[in-house]
C-alpha cells in the first residue's frame, strides 16, 4: 500500500545475466530461443501495470521459442537457481531490487522489514514472467505468504502495487481505540469520497487477505503499554487535556511521515477517546 521505484534493469537484461549460468548447452539453447517473448511480455506486463489491467495478462504452462519450448519449471527453476540464490549470476539483481524498498520496510505493510520478492503474477501461472524485475516487488515474508501464489482473477482481487498503484496522498487508514485492561486498537478502512469503488474494494481486499487489522493491533497494544507511563506523569501534573495535546502531537508526527501511518492513526484515535485521556491509558 506503498509506493517504490519502479525498477530500470531490464528483462532482457536480467534473462541473460540468469541464464549464463546454465550448464547443459540444450536447454541453454531453448532458452535463448525465447528471449524475444520476455522482451515482449515485459512491455505488455508494463503497459497492463499502468492501465491497472495486470489481471487481464494472459497464463501459460509453455512458451514456444525458436529453439524449443520452455516449461514454466524451467523458468522457475531460472529463477531459484540462478536469481534468488545467494551466490548466482542473479543475486545481483535481485539484491538492487530488495534495496528499492524505502527504509527496507515491506510497500504491503509498511510495517515489516522485507526479507524477498514477490511476483506479482505468479512463476507456476505466468512463467514467462519469472526473472522480469516488474514483477518482482520486495516484502516481508508474512505478506508473501498471506498473498498466496494465486493471479489475480478480476480488476477487485488485484493486489496493490507497490510500481503501478499509488494511494499515499488519500487518507484512508483508521483506527478506533478499545476500552479494556489493558486498553487496545482496531483498525479499518474508511477510503474517501473521491474513490471509485474498484479502488475502494482493492484497498479492503489488499487489507483483509494480508490481515492488516490483526498485525497493527497486536503492534499498538504494545506501543499503548509503551507511552503509559508517559501519559500517567502528564496526567497527574496537568490533566487529561495535556494528554490529549500529547498524543495529538504523537499523531502529526507520524503523519507527516506517513498520512496512513499505524502509529498515527493510533495516536489520533486514542486522543479522540474520552475514557482514553481521562485515565483510561491505566486500565
Amino acid at each position: 500500500m506503498w509506493t517504490i521505484q519502479k525498477p530500470t534493469i531490464t528483462a532482457s537484461s536480467t534473462f541473460d545475466t540468469c541464464i549464463e549460468g546454465i550448464s547443459d548447452a540444450g536447454q541453454k539453447t531453448r532458452l535463448e530461443g525465447i528471449r524475444p517473448q520476455i522482451a515482449a511480455a515485459e512491455i505488455e506486463f508494463d503497459a497492463r501495470g499502468v492501465a491497472q489491467e495486470i489481471y487481464l495478462t494472459a497464463g501459460t504452462n509453455t512458451i514456444a521459442g525458436a529453439a524449443g519450448d520452455v516449461t514454466a519449471s524451467e523458468m522457475e527453476q531460472l529463477y531459484t537457481r540462478h536469481m534468488a540464490r545467494q551466490k548466482s549470476r542473479g543475486h545481483s539483481v535481485y539484491d538492487k531490487i530488495m534495496a528499492s524498498a524505502v527504509h527496507g520496510q515491506c510497500p504491503f505493510c509498511g510495517h515489516h522489514t522485507v526479507s524477498t520478492l514477490d511476483h506479482t503474477l505468479p512463476k507456476k501461472r505466468h512463467p514467462i514472467l519469472a526473472v522480469t524485475p516488474i514483477n518482482l516487488i520486495p516484502c516481508c515474508k508474512d505478506c508473501n505468504h498471506n498473498k498466496g501464489t494465486s493471479a489475480p482473477a478480476d480488476a477487485v482481487s488485484q493486489f496493490l502495487n507497490a510500481y503501478y498503484d499509488d494511494i499515499t496522498a488519500d487518507r484512508w487508514l483508521y483506527a478506533e481505540i478499545v476500552n479494556g485492561s489493558p486498553p487496545g486498537a482496531t483498525y479499518f478502512v474508511h477510503p474517501p469520497n473521491n474513490w471509485d469503488q474498484v479502488t475502494v474494494r482493492r484497498v479492503q481486499n489488499h487489507f483483509d487477505k494480508l490481515k492488516l487489522s490483526r498485525l497493527y493491533a497486536s503492534q499498538a497494544g504494545r506501543q499503548l503499554q509503551n507511552i503509559r507511563r508517559s501519559l500517567s506523569s502528564m496526567y497527574d501534573a496537568v490533566g487529561a487535556q495535556a494528554v490529549q495535546q500529547d498524543l495529538e502531537t504523537r499523531s502529526l508526527s507520524c503523519s507527516e511521515f506517513s498520512i496512513n501511518s499505524w502509529e498515527g492513526a493510533l495516536y489520533e484515535a486514542a486522543a479522540q477517546s474520552g475514557w482514553y485521556c481521562n485515565g483510561g491509558f491505566r486500565a
